[in-house]
């Protein structure tokens, strides 16, 4: 069992329509955004992760699919370590990466749309 994250944001559908309509370039700045977010995400889902043999740690990932930013780890274990069993308490290095590096994941993205903006209009 592997453990994937997935964000959605109200409000996407509409912005993803009024995104389609702005360049390339500003595209690239968003989809970079995400990009570098979501590797920092990772790297701090690396920190918190707990360690035995270190595997479940190399299979954290931060990538963009289709204008959705993926967060996960791919060990067949990953679910039952972040959300804990029966057996154990819930070990949350996933969620807890995606809490701490939200706000700056926000950032990013209306850094890109700003840049776009003054862009366009100048």
């Amino acid at each position: 069992m592997s453990v994937e994250m997935e964000m959605h944001i109200d409000g996407i559908p509409e912005l993803r329509s009024r995104l389609d309509q702005l360049d390339e370039a500003m595209k690239e700045h968003v989809h970079y955004g995400l990009a570098f977010e979501g590797e920092k995400i990772a790297n701090v889902a690396r920190a918190l992760c707990p360690v035995k043999t270190g595997y479940l740690r190399s299979t954290i990932f931060g990538k963009i699919e289709d204008w959705i930013l993926k967060v996960g780890a791919s060990a067949h274990y990953a679910g039952y370590v972040e959300f804990g069993t029966r057996y154990m308490e819930a070990r949350r290095f996933l969620s807890r990466a995606v809490e701490l590096r939200m706000q700056s994941l926000v950032k990013a993205v209306h850094r890109a749309i700003s840049w776009a903006i003054r862009e366009a209009s100048g």
